[in-house]
């Protein structure tokens, strides 16, 4: 019996083999591959290569984890099982991860530029406003094609702060992408004669009806792509038929008491990084008994843009909010655009969350992570080089 059954050698299933062989050499571990050999990427979007996929598994394999190549299903009758098409695998946990993306449309650097012999520009429309999809967007946009990006909400990024997500939509305006907000009852048609979609979609409040006539459409959700699965487990029935995403409690804990879950099967943006956090964390949960709960205050949350775009902390923590720091990095050298930084205080002037969006932002994650997670004020950082040329915009104290 093994210790632990990953499920899936997307980028955090790879991450936690990886720490369970650095960090519990003794373990009996399994990883299969569920899918993922298909697309031989690490990554979601394929942007690592076949040979360095299977090296990491042949490395992985000599290090003791028994790789099973191939596609498995639950089952349970004395005991729970993974099943796949030459190997029936138990284990006394399993751990759930991202499956693979497989559309064609998902990697933008493939498309030709304008300027191609292969292609003139394009009309593009982009179904929700997932970070991934704003990525996809600007890419789009610096080869010289159209964007248009619909969403159900009612802004953009949900859940994150709204004056630095206003911020990001007005940077992407800029470029030329169109955002709708509060679109309904959607349904696109494809015309074979024309090689266009023509899209329908009701609008506002009043639902009034909109037509668009584009070159290409992109409509990718979230989701853990891994078919039946979890089909003959009984806990995850209802689960399954009103949301594609697993519930966990603060161990990251299923339903069912043997399975984790972690990456796309959780509500919440796709974030690598947090992703693979929570794969480490689960294998300290399962082989090192630890029982402190996952603190995602304490991850960098990013959006790839350039320049990107960055938050670390809770961003609705105004019930403890004292005081917001806002202010502008410097011009860059190469170009006109300055990013902005909005830091909010609590009492004893501590930093409990930061946003971040420009050329620097990358660089101050690393010192805004390690202040909030140690504590440190302000005051002890407003003298570092990081804000050399700085210039604060507003030191608001909230009464």
């Amino acid at each position: 019996m093994y210790q632990l059954v990953i499920i899936g050698a997307s980028p955090e299933g790879l991450t936690a083999a990886h720490s369970c062989v650095e960090q519990y050499a003794t373990a009996r571990i399994a990883l299969v591959t569920q899918g993922w050999e298909q697309g031989w990427s690490g990554d979601r979007h394929g942007d690592l290569g076949e040979e360095n996929f299977w090296e990491e598994l042949r490395l992985l394999a000599a290090q003791g984890v028994d790789v099973v190549v191939g596609q498995g299903i639950f089952s349970q009758s004395s005991g729970l099982l993974c099943q796949t098409q030459e190997r029936t695998l138990e284990g006394e946990s399993y751990l759930l991860t991202s499956g693979k993306a497989d559309s064609k449309d998902s990697n933008v650097l493939a498309i030709p530029g304008p300027n191609s012999d292969k292609v003139m520009p394009q009309r593009w429309v982009i179904v929700g406003i997932l970070p991934e999809n704003l990525v996809f967007a600007q890419k789009l946009t610096k080869l010289g094609h159209g964007v248009t990006i619909l969403s159900r909400n009612g802004y953009l990024l949900p859940g994150e702060d709204r004056e630095m997500a206003s911020l990001l939509q007005c940077y992407l305006a800029s470029l030329g992408i169109e955002f709708w907000f509060n679109c309904r009852d959607l349904s696109s048609h494809y015309n074979q004669d024309k090689s266009t979609y023509s899209i329908q979609f009701n609008h506002g409040s009043e639902e009034s009806s909109h037509h668009l006539t584009v070159d290409n459409l992109l409509a990718i959700g979230r989701s853990p792509k891994y078919g039946n699965l979890l089909a003959n487990l009984p806990e995850f029935n209802q689960t399954l038929k009103d949301s594609s995403y697993l519930s966990v409690n603060d161990h990251l804990q299923t339903a069912h008491s043997q399975i984790y879950a972690c990456g796309d099967w959780l509500k919440g943006y796709h974030c690598p990084a947090i992703a693979q956090q929570e794969a480490r964390y689960v294998v300290h949960q399962v082989l090192g008994k630890n029982t402190t709960p996952i603190n995602y205050g304490q991850i960098p949350f990013p959006i790839d843009l350039d320049p990107p775009w960055y938050r670390i902390g809770d961003p609705a923590c105004t019930d403890y909010t004292e005081k917001i720091i806002r202010g502008f990095e410097p011009y860059s050298d190469h170009c006109d655009l300055r990013g902005m930084y909005k830091l909010a205080l609590d009492s004893q002037d501590r930093i409990i969350s930061a946003h971040w969006f420009g050329q620097r932002a990358r660089e101050s994650m690393n010192l805004l992570q390690l202040a909030i997670a140690k504590g440190i004020s302000w005051q002890e950082l407003e003298s570092l080089p990081l804000w050399e040329n700085c210039q604060i915009l507003s030191n608001f104290v909230l009464s």
